[in-house]
């Protein structure tokens, strides 16, 4: 794994104890990095390219083939990142306009 990814998943400490949870979780930090470094790149070249469009090449945050999982066994999150949340656990629309407009980093506000 990258480093940038390998630092991320220390510094949050979560205990993952599945190796479908920590390829979950890998892949939710690698798109938001690609994201992050996509709309700073975005926002550098608005004023040449205002219709820039997102690239396609990005892992699905799921695995396409279906596991074995209870709800027991998911860590519930918090009702304040949840309420910012959609159901495929990504910002809203609202609050990814917030940050923008705030100048606040989308993965950790």
């Amino acid at each position: 794994l990258p480093s940038r990814i390998t630092d991320q998943l220390a510094l949050t400490g979560q205990q993952l104890k599945t190796l479908q949870q920590l390829i979950n979780r890998t892949i939710k930090l690698d798109n938001c990095y690609h994201d992050k470094n996509e709309d700073a790149s975005r926002h550098k070249s608005s004023k040449r390219f205002p219709l820039k469009h997102k690239s396609s090449k990005r892992f699905p945050s799921k695995p396409s083939t279906p596991f074995a999982s209870s709800s027991a066994s998911q860590t519930k999150r918090s009702t304040k990142i949840a309420s910012v949340l959609n159901k495929e656990g990504q910002l809203n629309g609202d609050e990814r306009l917030r940050r923008e407009k705030e100048g606040l980093c989308l993965y950790c506000g």
